[in-house]
């Protein structure tokens, strides 16, 4: 039988930090990438933030997951149309800064600052995380469709995919708003704060 290759769909999904069955697991890679910072004080430190770090939809932020993703597959009509060789990937790059003279830094400054670094890196792999949560629902739905319609299937699918998008964004915003409290309670923060930073608006969570 002919066979034609289910419509291929990608798109870039910015997530940012600013600041019934078992599920399938979608193939994924992850790249890291890094902006130097520099500074040997809390309210120094995070200048360079604000200055050099990534922006996501026109925001300044900390840090910054981008996930590039594609489902692809090969419909094979019949009775019922069969989608062969499903695969859901997606490709994730996590920029993080990266302090020029950590070793300069003394004291409470060195030891909140790493621990700063390392939150910031968790909470851009949680995106990550809930990217491929969705994106293994989204295989085990599209895998479930059953028509005879291979033209249907291509045109479910399609739904999913930008049902998934919509939905999986609100459940990043979430986790973004949620981790607000998190940050403003952070040692770091807290050190860049004492020291009389700016800090009202580069630690809004963007909308």
């Amino acid at each position: 039988m002919n066979k034609r290759a289910v419509l291929v769909l990608g798109s870039v999904l910015a997530t940012s930090f600013i600041g019934g069955s078992a599920l399938c697991k979608p193939h994924q890679t992850t790249k890291y990438t890094y902006y130097t910072i520099s500074g040997n004080t809390p309210a120094a430190i995070y200048s360079t933030l604000v200055k050099r770090g990534p922006r996501v939809g026109g925001v300044k932020a900390y840090a910054a997951t981008t996930a590039v993703s594609s489902q692809s597959g090969q419909l094979t009509p019949g009775k019922f149309c069969s989608l062969e060789d499903y695969r859901f990937k997606i490709d994730f790059t996590i920029k993080l800064p990266r302090l020029k003279n950590e070793a300069a830094l003394k004291g409470a400054t060195r030891s909140d600052w790493k621990k700063f670094s390392s939150f910031l890196k968790s909470h851009e792999e949680t995106h990550r995380s809930i990217w491929l949560a969705c994106a293994s629902t989204l295989e085990a739905k599209v895998k479930a469709i059953q028509t005879t319609s291979c033209a249907e299937l291509n045109e479910r699918s399609t739904k999913l995919w930008e049902q998934m998008r919509v939905s999986c964004s609100k459940k990043q915003d979430a986790f973004d708003a949620a981790e607000q409290a998190r940050l403003l309670r952070h040692p770091f923060v807290r050190l860049v704060m004492s020291q009389g930073a700016r800090t009202s608006t580069a630690l809004a969570i963007p909308k």
